[in-house]
């Protein structure tokens, strides 16, 4: 009751949207909301397929909606200090994508980087497991969390974990340490990708 309380003031505060900004904030809402009354089904139906990479993605998780309101606004921050470095890894618009079959497979394009596996899916936590068939450096598996708003996808993982990602696939990149330093100070960080389909 309190999260829709607090959308309905932020919809009605922010009466200098454009129309295609309240169809996308409508559509984000009805998502969310069948989700939740399936119990995470609508989203576990809706990731297969091929979602092509849109920027970096960063979400606070945590339980308390003021502090999700509160990490909201440091995500921006965030994300402009991945995209330079998701950048020299050659991730980019155009040379990145996911695809999720029904069969329960994947395949991942990371700049020149391929990646396959299998994936398993938790509808109630959106938790997705990514199980490499060749793992990257001494990363045999991947999980985070899996969320879908319309027909955008946001996939994030802990930090540190993609960090690791990104190094075992040769991104060596010296403004990686520095990076992971920075992200150390924020406490139930994960980082990722947002797609659209």
């Amino acid at each position: 009751m309190k999260k829709l309380l607090i959308l309905a003031v932020l919809l009605i505060g922010c009466s200098t949207l454009q129309a295609q900004d309240w169809k996308d904030a409508l559509s984000k809402a009805a998502t969310s909301a069948a989700d939740k009354v399936t119990g995470g089904k609508l989203t576990q139906m809706a990731i297969t397929g091929r979602w092509e990479y849109s920027g970096p993605g960063v979400k606070f998780e945590s339980d308390d909606t003021l502090s999700e309101l509160g990490g909201s606004a440091l995500s921006s921050s965030v994300e402009k200090k991945l995209d330079p470095v998701y950048q020299l890894a050659g991730i980019k618009p155009g040379a990145c994508h996911f695809t999720f079959d029904t069969d329960g497979a994947f395949e991942a394009l990371l700049g020149t980087h391929s990646l396959n596996g299998t994936y398993e899916f938790n509808p109630e936590t959106h938790a997705i497991t990514l199980h490499f068939s060749k793992a990257p450096g001494k990363l045999g598996s991947l999980t985070g969390h899996a969320y879908l708003s319309g027909s955008q996808m946001q996939l994030v993982f802990p930090s540190e974990k993609l960090m690791e990602l990104l190094s075992g696939i040769g991104a060596k990149i010296a403004s990686l340490q520095p990076l992971t330093a920075s992200l150390e100070k924020y406490k139930s960080i994960a980082i990722g990708f947002n797609f659209s389909k």
